[in-house]
């Protein structure tokens, strides 16, 4: 069932999934709460406006929010840039390598303050510790979607074990805090234990940011 919200209708198309349809998309103060309202619902604590038509548009352009209780499991698109801007809240973007060390982390925010946007090439394992109670953010990238353009690694749970992502969180909280130390001339102690190895059993599972 579709739903007018600001002049444009919304056309659900799976789980946590809009679709704005109309000449013109827009976004606004009443589409961010829209998406509030329905991540709240949602299990995953996440929903998506998408103004592109579909999975097979040759850019995806997407609002995205996420309650600081969403778990985004690193995941990396094999052949597709991904941009990212921020337009409420905070959070820490982090980069690994393909064993699954934390090559590098962002703390992003809202503009003015510090990072509020960034690019990440095709290939390279990203994934967000949000620090907000929400994160409201634009995503772009190129399509067409698939289930193959998300590949996702066997270091990190799958969302499915809660006590498997709280004790990855708390490695990758661990890891950000040491790295952003570190960078600031300040080093905080030696280096986690190696948790994302004794996750490497987790089920897999086709979903990511």
């Amino acid at each position: 069932m579709r739903l007018s919200l600001g002049g444009a209708e919304l056309e659900p198309m799976g789980r946590d999934v809009w679709y704005a349809r109309g000449p013109l998309t827009t976004f606004g103060e009443a589409e961010i709460a829209f998406l509030k309202t329905s991540a709240e619902a949602s299990s995953r604590r996440r929903a998506r406006i998408c103004a592109h038509d579909g999975p097979d548009a040759l850019v995806h352009e997407m609002l995205i929010a996420h309650h600081r209780t969403c778990y985004v499991r690193p995941h990396r698109h094999p052949d597709k840039a991904e941009s990212f801007l921020v337009l409420e809240g905070s959070a820490r973007a982090l980069f690994f390598d393909d064993d699954g060390s934390v090559s590098n982390v962002l703390e992003l925010g809202e503009p003015p303050s510090g990072i509020f946007a960034y690019r990440v090439g095709a290939g390279q394992y990203h994934s967000l510790l949000i620090q907000s109670e929400w994160l409201i953010f634009l995503e772009v990238g190129q399509g067409p979607f698939s289930a193959a353009s998300s590949a996702f690694p066997e270091w990190a749970p799958s969302g499915e074990d809660d006590v498997a992502v709280m004790e990855f969180e708390k490695y990758l909280m661990h890891e950000t805090n040491r790295i952003l130390s570190t960078r600031s001339g300040r080093q905080s102690g030696a280096r986690a234990p190696q948790i994302v190895r004794s996750l490497s059993r987790v089920p897999s599972a086709s979903e990511g940011s």
